[in-house]
C-alpha cells in the first residue's frame, strides 16, 4: 500500500469518527438521560455497533480496506456513546425538593424533581402500613422564576404554580398554599 493511500485512509478514518461523535453527542443531548434511563444505554449501544457494521458491510463490496475502518470505529463509537451518556448524568445530576402543606387537616407533601423533571402530591398517612398515598404526578417545567407543574386527570392537562414556597392551582384547594420546606 503506498503512503498516500495510507494517508487518506487514516484522514477518511478520522472523518468517520467525527461525524460520529458529533452525531453521538446530538442523539444524547436529545435523549437527556436521566438516573432512571441507565438500562436504556443497552439498546442504544447495539444499535451505533448495528450501523457501523451494516456500512462497513455495504462498504465492504466497493472497497474493502475502507470497509475495516467501519468495523474498527463501531466498536470505539461503543466507548464514546458511553462517555457522552455518563458524562451527561454526571453534568445533570437527579436532585429532589420535598415540601410539607395541609389541607383540611390533611398532611400532605410535594415532591419536585429535576433530573427527570417530575412532581408528586402524595397524602402522609398516620396508618403505619401505608405511609403514603399518591395524589397526583406529573411533569413539572421552570418558567422564569416559578415552576409550571403539568399533571392529567381523565385524559385533560391541568396546570399549578410553585412560586416562593407557595403551590398556586391546586385542584382541591385553588388558593394559594404555603409550603414549608423539608432539610
Amino acid at each position: 500500500m503506498a503512503k498516500s493511500e495510507t494517508k487518506l485512509l487514516i484522514g477518511i478514518g478520522i472523518l468517520i469518527l467525527l461525524i460520529d461523535i458529533f452525531l453521538m453527542k446530538y442523539w444524547v443531548s436529545t435523549i437527556k438521560p436521566d438516573p432512571f434511563m441507565s438500562i436504556g444505554l443497552k439498546s442504544y449501544r447495539p444499535r451505533i455497533i448495528g450501523l457501523n457494521v451494516l456500512i462497513g458491510i455495504i462498504v465492504f463490496f466497493f472497497k474493502k480496506r475502507l470497509s475495516i475502518l467501519f468495523f474498527v470505529n463501531s466498536i470505539v463509537c461503543y466507548w464514546i456513546f458511553s462517555f457522552f451518556w455518563n458524562n451527561w448524568m454526571e453534568n445533570h445530576p437527579y436532585s429532589q425538593t420535598n415540601y410539607h402543606f395541609k389541607i383540611e387537616n390533611r398532611n400532605l407533601r410535594l415532591d419536585i424533581s429535576e433530573n427527570p423533571n417530575t412532581y408528586g402530591i402524595y397524602e402522609l398517612n398516620p396508618n403505619p402500613t401505608d405511609s403514603l398515598k399518591i395524589i397526583e404526578m406529573g411533569m413539572n417545567e421552570k418558567k422564569g422564576d416559578s415552576i409550571l407543574l403539568i399533571g392529567w386527570e381523565n385524559g385533560e392537562t391541568y396546570e399549578m404554580f410553585f412560586y416562593n414556597n407557595k403551590l398556586i392551582g391546586f385542584p382541591e384547594n385553588p388558593n394559594e398554599i404555603e409550603l414549608n420546606k423539608v432539610e
